[in-house]
């Protein structure tokens, strides 16, 4: 995953040793998740499974299983074997480059959801097709965040947030014990993460950002984003960010990914289908870093996204709202 996990408890509480052993689950699920680990479960499955079936751990099978519901869920946007369209894109070194359409056809040979066979009986993986690889970066870091959540919960921690990156965040009751406010919760500007698009209160939720902003390069004037639709093998959606919010960290990180791949007007067609509640949707406009921010759902806004910097206090949006947000 290579993520930095952060977990933040309010002032004053007790429960630091609860917070250390949430903590040190991270390397555990590092250890089995992590393509760039050629030890872990997921480097394993991805070096044997095309050969014989490869027996996981209870968990791993477990997130596996749960990542081919959700890809049926939404029809295949979201997909953890897209390793081979990775590879090609160049993503997986960090590195991007333009493939040949060639390149594309071949990897695609190589991708699908239905090819991954699971035997629940044994938890094993096997590919039905040689050449295959999972990554999991697009599920990974909300299963982390829910079985920490789990893990501080089961020491009677009530409020508490943990991140994943900035990109992935849990909140349980509340930063000001008793308050019923939830947490305070900053959104980052799609191609300015150091500037803050806007602020809200969370609770007992989850909440997931999918978007380009940080891995992406540019070909003969075009900008190719890392996250690929599994189904076309080419960067898609018309968004540069989508933040979801719902009650799994998990769910939430897939559907999110999924819907940026499917782009503005699926989001709008499935708000509430899909069991998210909040949706923030960020798209470029002419200028440079401009950004038009659409909103789906009742908010409890700190900060509304807007162009000046005074914000508006404790403001709830209204059902659906656009904003404009100049360079």
């Amino acid at each position: 995953m290579a993520t930095e996990f952060v977990i933040m408890l309010p002032d004053g509480a007790k429960s630091m040793d609860a917070a250390v052993q949430a903590a040190d689950l991270v390397e555990s699920i590092e250890r089995d998740l992590s393509v760039y680990r050629p030890d872990s479960e997921v480097s394993k499955i991805n070096r044997l499974a095309a050969q014989q079936p490869v027996r996981v751990s209870k968990p791993t099978f477990s997130l596996l299983e749960r990542a081919v519901g959700l890809s049926e869920q939404t029809e295949g946007a979201f997909d953890i074997t897209t390793g081979p369209l990775i590879d090609a894109w160049g993503f997986t070194k960090r590195s991007g480059r333009k493939p040949t359409a060639a390149e594309v056809k071949q990897a695609l040979t190589r991708v699908g959801y239905q090819r991954l066979v699971l035997d629940r009986e044994t938890s094993s993986v096997r590919f039905a097709t040689a050449g295959m690889a999972i990554n999991l970066g697009a599920i990974g870091k909300g299963d982390a965040l829910d079985r920490m959540a789990l893990e501080l919960q089961s020491h009677g921690v009530t409020d508490f947030l943990i991140h994943g990156g900035n990109s992935s965040v849990v909140a349980v009751g509340d930063q000001d014990p008793g308050s019923s406010k939830g947490w305070a919760v900053g959104l980052a500007h799609p191609t300015k993460p150091q500037r803050r698009l806007a602020g809200l209160w969370l609770k007992n939720a989850a909440i997931a950002t999918s978007g380009s902003g940080k891995q992406f390069f540019h070909h003969r004037g075009r900008r190719y984003g890392h996250v690929i639709d599994p189904r076309t093998g080419y960067p898609a959606g018309d968004l540069m960010s989508l933040t979801l919010a719902m009650g799994s960290a998990t769910d939430v990180d897939a559907v999110a990914t999924a819907l940026f791949v499917a782009g503005s007007q699926q989001v709008r067609q499935r708000y509430q289908e899909d069991g998210f509640s909040l949706a923030i949707m960020t798209r470029a406009l002419g200028q440079q870093d401009s950004v038009e921010v659409e909103t789906l759902g009742d908010f409890d806004w700190i900060e509304t996204p807007q162009a000046d910097e005074t914000g508006t206090k404790d403001a709830k949006s209204s059902e659906n709202s656009i904003f404009q947000l100049p360079s």
